[in-house]
């Protein structure tokens, strides 16, 4: 058996792929390299606070994280705003990595609160809504409520916080 060897000829295509297609891959895969290691926009105030067992807080953690992009988690303690901008305490941004999450909140105060999270997967600092303005991204609450057809009432995600904190897990759920 003869093996034939024939010399590299550039001006032919590449294995069926021609000078313009791997032009344009290259392009491609650069371009979205590039995005990839952009800075996301956390500002420092978004900045979550240091978990410690020896002070008062409220631990949050949060499954099912993605990764890319931004987790954003909210505070609230106010049940008339409840997830509008007016109606919360504190939000943190955290960038996005696969899996499990831990966020604290340093406790000012004991009272009832509710934390809803959700997953910025462009990292655009802003939800995405669907046509009936539900999350179109992985989004959770705090005691994890059943996602029925409306936004859940504060009632339905409130835990109460004492002196010493609190501990909750919220589930991210996919839209």
């Amino acid at each position: 058996m003869t093996i034939k060897h024939h010399p590299l000829n550039l001006n032919a295509p590449l294995i069926g792929v021609s000078k313009l297609t791997a032009v344009c891959i290259f392009g491609l895969l650069a371009s979205m390299s590039a995005l990839a290691s952009e800075q996301l926009d956390i500002r420092p105030y978004e900045a979550a606070d240091q978990c410690s067992t020896d002070i008062p807080q409220i631990r949050v953690t949060i499954n099912d994280v993605g990764a890319g992009g931004i987790l954003s988690v909210g505070l609230y303690d106010n049940p008339k705003h409840f997830l509008k901008t007016k109606g919360r305490k504190r939000r943190i941004r955290v960038p996005a990595v696969e899996g499990q999450h831990t966020i604290c909140f340093n406790h000012e105060q004991p009272g009832t609160y509710a934390v809803a999270a959700y997953h910025d997967k462009d990292g655009n600092r802003k939800i995405k809504r669907r046509w009936n303005l539900m999350p179109a991204e992985p989004f959770g609450l705090s005691n994890n409520p059943e996602q029925h057809f409306g936004f859940p009432e504060f009632s339905d995600s409130a835990f109460v916080a004492d002196e010493l904190g609190a501990d909750i897990v919220i589930n991210l759920q996919e839209p």
